[in-house]
């Protein structure tokens, strides 16, 4: 079968699939927040099912038209010159605001809080935000805005959690901020790199920093 080339709509309609699963995570995370097990389980599907192999797919099918391929994503070295700053700068990072506004470590993590928000959520959030969208907006605008704007895209899907979580408008302002920064770092080293571990690493080490401060 013949690959159809890239195109705009495929690139919106995917990210109006990825973001249906996250607004249906957010809505039932709240609606059935008395069984703790489904929620788990409906997050496990999103995360784990849903997002990172829709991506591999999409990557896979439009192979020949991205900046990066998915071998050499998967397959390149993390350059350690490159990821021993950023893991330095997420720990001096949160031990300051640990520091400046803590209720003390957050020890009690579960194992599916690990499982999930530590070892898992880092490679399937890459795969999906900078393994397929920031290498396929880049075809038709450059690396540089293709960053910018796959980091939009990041920040946005964002949303619908902040909101079913009764964020406040100066929360929401502020994780704006550190998220769409976050994102941009993400981005840069993915493009640095050519690979979607110093990534990975860098999401997975920040967010367990996060969790437990």
């Amino acid at each position: 079968m013949k690959k159809r080339s890239l195109d705009v709509k495929t690139i919106v309609f995917s990210y109006l699939i990825f973001l249906a699963g996250w607004i249906i995570w957010s809505k039932t995370n709240k609606l059935i927040s008395i069984n703790e097990y489904i929620d788990w389980g409906i997050g496990l599907l999103v995360h784990i099912i849903w997002w990172p192999l829709f991506a591999i797919v999409l990557i896979k099918h439009y192979n020949d038209n991205l900046t990066i391929s998915l071998k050499e994503m998967l397959v390149t070295k993390p350059k350690l010159k490159l990821l021993i700053p950023l893991l330095a700068f997420a720990l001096v990072y949160n031990i300051g605001v640990y520091f400046l506004d803590s209720d003390g470590f957050r020890l009690e993590m579960k194992v599916y809080d690990f499982i999930v928000t530590v070892l898992t959520v880092g490679f399937f959030e890459e795969i999906v935000f900078r393994g397929w969208f920031q290498n396929a907006i880049s075809r038709f605008t450059g690396d540089r805005i293709g960053n910018l704007l796959a980091s939009f895209l990041f920040l946005f899907i964002h949303y619908p959690s902040w909101i079913s979580h009764g964020y406040g408008i100066v929360a929401i302002i502020t994780n704006s901020i550190i998220l769409y920064g976050l994102s941009l770092l993400f981005g840069w080293t993915f493009r640095k790199n050519r690979s979607i571990w110093p990534g990975v690493i860098f999401h997975s080490f920040w967010d367990l920093l996060s969790f437990i401060m």
